[in-house]
């Protein structure tokens, strides 16, 4: 598994318990707030971390060609 994956399945896990802990306190209406702004944020991370890793892979690629010194 991919740590992204590890890292948003983490926020996600912790979220759902948050959200219990709150449901049995009476409290729900929060419970479904905090499930939604961890599953938002997991996805922001998600693709953040998806960016940089093409980010990264296109400019190393780029490096490669300029260092062989080839413009394709």
């Amino acid at each position: 598994m991919p740590p992204e994956l590890f890292h948003a399945r983490t926020i996600i896990v912790w979220a759902r318990g948050h959200a219990e802990r709150m449901r049995r306190e009476g409290r729900s209406e929060l419970g479904a707030s905090a499930i939604e702004w961890a599953i938002i944020s997991a996805v922001v991370v998600v693709l953040a971390l998806i960016i940089a890793k093409v980010i990264t892979s296109v400019v190393n690629d780029n490096a490669n060609k300029i260092k062989d010194g080839s413009n394709y």
